[in-house]
């Protein structure tokens, strides 16, 4: 079987001697569209980077391809309806919930935004290297201890940041419609905002969730704390922009945001202004980039993407 792979394996051994024992493998790490479009005929089974488009055009030439595995935890790149008229199977860590609940990473991550955000790490490391500056009042921060803390999406990710959190004495409201309330943490998406210190988001992107959060929810706070490390377009950018200078947010931390891409976001409207307001940290995308996460999705999705190929 013919598999190509843009997904970023070159620096996991144990994927890369898995997929060439298995299959004849092509490796392209983060090609270009164009690159990818007159070679999809070639192969049986894909194995994407998330930020690569899987549209229909693609996949009307993908006349071979039979089996797509996303190992990431979102598909929202991949055409879900052109994989079903070309009889694509299409598969992703997003399916496999026991395997899901492994993977920790991301919450860490989260845990640690929260952290820096509260303690202005990011903004009075930036004085000392940059400045010498070591006038510490300067950076005086928030304690997260005896914060109410809204999670909005409580499925993976959004559990295990309840989990991590818990050791440091915080109330835990919840908000996921798909998730039975079983109790009063549970809340809808204003109480979230009215009633928390800080709310963080962890939903996957769908047509629902698109621009999910804008100012209508920011006005419910009061100088609250805002975290997204799941999509960014479930944010309307302008809308926080607008409610930090408005005071309703007095920190946000983001890990993802719209149009993002490995060729760069000089220019973003939120790079821009996290330039002129330290209270917006901004990562590229990392709350899953731990070597043990990476090396573990990358080869259970080499695996099921060669188990599901062998079922025909």
């Amino acid at each position: 079987m013919n598999i190509l792979c843009t997904a970023p394996v070159g620096g996991f051994s144990k994927t890369v001697d898995y997929l060439t024992s298995h299959s004849n493998v092509t490796f392209l790490e983060y090609p270009q569209y164009k690159e990818v479009l007159p070679i999809i005929c070639n192969y049986d089974g894909f194995m994407p980077n998330a930020r690569m488009k899987v549209d229909s055009l693609l996949l009307n030439k993908a006349k071979r391809l039979k089996v797509i595995y996303q190992p990431s935890l979102g598909k929202d790149h991949i055409d879900s309806l052109a994989c079903k008229k070309n009889n694509i199977t299409v598969c992703g860590l997003v399916d496999d919930r026991i395997f899901q609940s492994t993977l920790w990473s991301t919450a860490e991550f989260t845990v640690g935004l929260i952290l820096s955000m509260l303690k202005r790490i990011r903004e009075s490391s930036n004085a000392v290297t940059e400045n010498g500056d070591w006038r510490n009042l300067n950076f005086i921060g928030s304690d997260i201890r005896g914060m109410t803390i809204g999670i909005i999406g409580f499925g993976n990710v959004g559990s295990k940041v309840s989990e991590l959190l818990k050791p440091f004495g915080v109330k835990i409201l919840k908000c996921d419609p798909y998730i039975d309330q079983k109790d009063e943490s549970y809340v809808n998406k204003q109480a979230i905002f009215q009633r928390s210190d800080l709310v963080t988001v962890h939903v996957p992107l769908t047509e629902e969730t698109k621009e999910f959060i804008s100012i209508k929810d920011f006005k419910s706070m009061n100088g609250g704390y805002f975290v997204n490390a799941s999509r960014g377009p479930i944010l309307k950018d302008l809308d926080l922009i607008k409610a930090m200078e408005l005071g309703l947010v007095k920190g946000a931390s983001l890990d993802v945001i719209s149009n993002e891409s490995p060729d760069g976001v000089k220019g973003h409207e939120l790079v821009n202004y996290s330039k002129r307001n330290n209270q917006l940290i901004i990562t590229p995308h990392i709350g899953g980039s731990s070597y043990e996460y990476l090396d573990n999705i990358f080869l259970h999705s080499a695996k099921e993407l060669i188990r599901l190929l062998a079922l025909g």
